[in-house]
């Protein structure tokens, strides 16, 4: 395997937690990985929605705990994860091109874009997959 691509499509607990694990074994090894941020996901990447997560999500005890651990500073937040790891060089952040256009318009400027290294659409997402030949494909 000479790639890992995760695609995060959702601004949840799991999806981001689990980010956050991959993220951190990933940093410990020479694995080139990229990351794509869809819809609400970008904005969990950004300081001004960061924490903010949906009601189930508040409600439900194992996604509490998690959050528990992060609000205690026993588990580094995401955003620092990604700035860590990101800063091996082995990292490429690229976030869902019309999301963004919305979000900032409606938004501002987003904070994620320091970290970003493209925007992408889902013809490109489509045709990055296809193209690359040996990957480990994970949609969290």
């Amino acid at each position: 395997m000479e790639k890992i691509i995760l695609f995060i499509a959702r601004y949840s607990v799991e999806s981001i937690y689990s980010m956050q694990a991959f993220l951190m074994g990933i940093g410990s090894n020479d694995i080139d990985t990229e990351i794509l941020l869809n819809g609400p996901a970008v904005l969990a990447m950004t300081s001004q929605f960061y924490n903010k997560f949906p009601k189930q999500d508040l409600e439900n005890e194992y996604t509490k705990a998690i959050i528990d651990e992060w609000a205690e500073g026993k588990v580094q937040n995401w955003i620092d994860t990604l700035k860590m790891v990101k800063s091996n060089g082995r990292l490429k952040v690229y976030v869902c091109q019309p999301c963004i256009e919305a979000f900032q318009k409606k938004f501002g400027k987003l904070d994620i874009l320091d970290v970003v290294d493209g925007k992408i659409n889902g013809i490109e997402l489509f045709n990055k997959l296809k193209n690359d030949k040996d990957y480990l494909f994970l949609t969290l």
